[in-house]
Formats: structure tokens, sequence, C-alpha cells
């Protein structure tokens, strides 16, 4: 969706495409990429976000994370950063390094990533920090930069060089009653018909689908036949 107030704060930088020579519009662009970082830094966040995920995650990348729990005095981070599915990571201190260094409680291998480049740590009775490490390319929550430290709160967008995620802290939980015995009757059987539903070929069906029609019709292809389907066509990528 195009942010209007943002084109029109733009609008008057670029020059006239038939007027201005090829200096003038290098000039034009140039001017509007500083007012862009200046104003709406978010924008080129998101730019990096783009740029960072594309080969790891391109269809959701807002789905990245890092949560903080408290639980039974316990301290745990929970992320999918580092291996893109969801991972419980304890320490002993309650902190958590981060960078490109295999060292590192979350060792991420992202160019942008100081090899120490943050910590997450917890402090007893206030919460979690987001410590930046003198990385490279800064440290963000929320758009802003840190100089050295800032307590995160539930829901902070945080930006480490490119790499872009939610953090979310939970410090409380709650016990849910029991269900009756007739509730959990009635899931398990929705939840077996559900399974019942998904029916694996036996082996006499597939035999019998593959030999189908023994004129020609429906018969398998020759491996020459099928390879062609396999090859990458430029014109239908």
């Amino acid at each position: 969706m195009v942010d209007f107030k943002i084109a029109a704060d733009f609008s008057c930088e670029l020059p006239g495409g038939d007027t201005g020579s090829d200096l003038d519009q290098r000039l034009g662009l140039y001017r509007v990429f500083v007012k862009l970082y200046d104003h709406h830094r978010w924008l080129l966040d998101e730019i990096l976000d783009l740029e960072n995920g594309s080969s790891r995650n391109p269809l959701n990348l807002s789905a990245r994370f890092v949560q903080g729990v408290m639980w039974d005095n316990q301290v745990y981070l929970i992320s999918n950063l580092v291996t893109d599915s969801t991972q419980l990571f304890c320490q002993a201190q309650g902190i958590w390094t981060i960078g490109r260094d295999r060292a590192m409680a979350l060792s991420i291998p992202d160019k942008r990533l100081s090899r120490r480049h943050a910590a997450i740590q917890y402090v007893e009775g206030e919460g979690f920090y987001l410590i930046d490490l003198n990385s490279t390319n800064g440290t963000f929550v929320n758009g802003e930069p840190i100089r050295h430290c800032v307590r995160l709160k539930d829901g902070d967008k945080v930006r480490l060089g490119s790499l872009s995620f939610l953090f979310f802290a939970c410090y409380t939980n709650q016990n849910l009653p029991l269900l009756t015995a007739s509730q959990v009757s009635e899931i398990d059987a929705m939840r077996c018909q559900g399974v019942s539903r998904v029916k694996t070929p036996t082996t006499s069906e597939t035999t019998a689908s593959a030999m189908t029609n023994r004129d020609g019709m429906d018969s398998p292809r020759s491996v020459e036949d099928t390879s062609m389907f396999l090859i990458s066509r430029p014109e239908l990528e």
C-alpha cells in the first residue's frame, strides 16, 4: 500500500524527467534517500529485511521471533532465528549472546552481524535487557539505535545489522482446569477421524494403478519421456 504522505514528502525532491540532466536526477535521488534515512528509517529497515530474508524465509519474514520465558523460577529463550525452526535455549547465567561467531548462544551466519553483536540478559525482578556489544552495524529497537542497553518490552521490534525479529516476554502463567472425560473423548474422536482420512496407498493399489489399461492408455511414461519435465526452462520461470 502506498503511503501518500511519504510520497508527498519526496515528490518535490524528484527532478523533472524531461528537463533534468543525468546529474540532476542522481542528486535528486540522493536527496530522496537522505530524507528517507532521516525521517522514515523504518522503510530502509524493511528493505534490509527483504534482502536478508530472501533466501531463508521469503514468504513470511515477520515470523522471526525471540521470546523470553520465565517459568518455575527458570528463564529461557525460545526462538527460530538459528535454524528457522523453533528451539528452546537454556543458559544458567541468564545471558544469551548473538552474533556470527559459532561460539555465540544464537549463532547466525548473517554478513551484517558482528562476530559478537549483542546479548540478551535477564535481570531478576527487572526483566530482559538487550545489550549492544560495540557492534559495527548497530542495534536498533523499534527503529531507534541503542547506545549500550535497553530494557525489552513485549512486542518490541529488534534489528541487529539487517537481522530483524520481534521480541516477546512472558513472565506469568495460568493453570487451566481439566477437561471432562466426555470432552476429551470427543476431541480424541475428531482427531482420529481426521487421521483416518489420510489414506496411504497399499502395494497392491500402487501396482494396479501402474498397470492400468495395458493397451496403452494411462501407461507409465519411459524415463526419457518424463525427464523432460525435470529440466528447468527459462521461459517458464
